[in-house]
């Protein structure tokens, strides 16, 4: 048990240190985001955020999960919409080797949740990488559509109680033998070990999160004459309603967002960070804001940069060698208690909201860092507004 205890942490450190690299690359793409691209170069650009973005929430769910006292994540998720982001995703790829790949989601379905997004997400795409992968011509078909319904009303039809997602591919199919022994770890099946290197991992996996949300993952052959696989997910009590206000809620806070990006701001900034490629991205993005600014590696840089400059705000990373950013926002208090300071991190829970307040922090932001809310934290922040 130690030796498990310790290995989830490891892996969670490893998904902790994964967070910098991916806020860098997502905020890279946004800044790309900037300028002028075509119609299929946005396209792109969309898939590599999404891309991101699931893998962060998969950094995220790791880390958690090794936290003493953690619980399974419980945000609703429409299921429909967790499956069409990964059929997105895996597009491109399917028209990369000329397969066609079909969405169909039956309108009892849409509107269905499940409090385990993250889990189905890692499921669905496992599934949809070995069907794009083993198969050489064809394509793949995903449908989505209830599989049972909960008691009858008045009219003979009922809410659905589960929902059943299938991943279809017209390739050579596996074998029945080779199909009972094949969510077993490190198994792979003959025609995958002639075709393409794996390790036999994903599919066991596969069986192990669909395990955990109380679902079942069934194989079997499909019309287009290769594999089937059918994910079964009981559905919850209570959560459609749940679902809805917090879309309602995220979507009006998008929205505000996007349009509030739309001129320039005055400013001159501190940019208080360990990493230099955070550094030169912050001051890229800022710059794009009309907003100079500054630089400081560490806590002690930034303290005599206060000393000596005059700045409108401050951006502090909080894991940073020798200082920390709560201890460098105390010390940047004292100098400048005027001074309005903003947090950026990837790993909030390590700190916690109530201690970033009681340093003296004005707003707080998470990575991976979305512009829109740097540009309205530096609004409020600096008590200015768009030109």
């Amino acid at each position: 048990m130690a030796n498990h205890d310790e290995d989830s942490v490891k892996l969670a450190l490893l998904a902790h240190d994964l967070r910098t690299p991916l806020a860098a690359m997502r905020l890279t793409a946004e800044l790309i985001g900037t300028g002028p691209l075509n119609g299929t170069q946005k396209d792109q650009l969309s898939i590599l955020i999404r891309s991101i973005d699931a893998l962060t929430q998969m950094t995220g769910e790791l880390v958690t999960a090794a936290e003493p006292g953690s619980q399974a994540e419980t945000r609703p998720s429409r299921i429909a919409d967790v499956v069409s982001e990964i059929a997105d995703l895996f597009q491109v790829a399917a028209e990369a080797k000329n397969l066609t790949l079909t969405l169909k989601i039956d309108d009892e379905a849409r509107e269905a949740v499940t409090s385990s997004g993250g889990t189905l997400r890692r499921v669905i795409t496992t599934l949809l990488d070995n069907a794009v992968k083993y198969t050489a011509e064809g394509g793949v078909t995903v449908e989505v559509r209830a599989a049972g319904h909960k008691s009858e009303d008045a009219s003979g039809q009922g809410d659905p109680s589960s929902i059943l997602i299938s991943v279809a591919d017209s390739g050579p199919g596996i074998e029945p033998e080779e199909g009972a022994r094949l969510f077993r770890p490190f198994v792979r099946g003959r025609h995958g070990r002639e075709t393409a290197p794996g390790t036999g991992l994903g599919l066991w996996g596969t069986a192990q999160f669909v395990r955990d949300m109380n679902g079942r993952l069934t194989l079997a052959r499909s019309e287009t004459g290769g594999s089937r696989f059918n994910v079964e997910i009981p559905l919850g009590e209570g959560d459609d309603g749940l679902l809805q206000a917090e879309a309602d809620q995220h979507g009006t806070s998008a929205t505000s967002e996007d349009a509030s990006v739309t001129g320039p701001l005055s400013a001159h900034v501190l940019i208080v960070d360990d990493n230099e490629t955070n550094c030169r991205l912050l001051a890229a993005l800022l710059e794009s804001f009309g907003i100079s600014s500054e630089a400081a590696r560490s806590g002690e840089q930034a303290v005599g940069l206060v000393q000596k400059s005059d700045f409108d705000a401050a951006l502090l990373d909080l894991h940073m060698p020798g200082m920390s950013g709560v201890e460098t926002a105390e010390a940047l208090g004292s100098l400048r208690p005027d001074l309005p300071l903003i947090a950026v991190t990837a790993a909030l829970e390590s700190v916690g909201d109530t201690r970033l307040r009681d340093a003296g922090f004005r707003e707080i932001l998470t990575k991976p860092l979305s512009p829109a809310a740097l540009f309205e934290a530096m609004k409020l922040a600096s008590g200015r507004r768009a030109g």
